[in-house]
């Protein structure tokens, strides 16, 4: 099967080799995270935590009904921080949850 192109692309080296012999490393989870409430130029979603609640992780935190929109789920277990207000390098300012991580998952 031939790979379809199209015309002037770019097409780099991979650099495989450079770290191929490298061992997997496991990145430490962050002791919190920062989930925007917007996710595109769509629909802002509208959490369904508050600040306090405790969430594990791939619980749904925030949904929207609108069409192209996915809900936002929690990528580690710890307790809600905030639901606060940040700042979007091409968007504005945006809602976001924050959430502590509590270790647990």
């Amino acid at each position: 099967m031939k790979l379809r192109t199209f015309p002037q692309g770019v097409f780099l080296p991979h650099h495989k080799e450079d770290t191929a012999h490298l061992p997997i490393v496991r990145v430490p989870e962050p002791s919190r995270v920062v989930l925007p409430l917007i996710q595109h130029t769509g629909a802002p979603l509208k959490p369904l935590v508050k600040k306090g609640d405790t969430v594990k992780r791939g619980q749904k935190i925030a949904d929207v009904d609108a069409f192209v929109a996915a809900p936002v789920h929690a990528p580690l277990s710890g307790r809600v921080a905030g639901i606060e207000e940040w700042a979007h390098p091409t968007m504005g300012r945006f809602q976001a949850i924050v959430i502590e991580n509590d270790g647990k998952g």
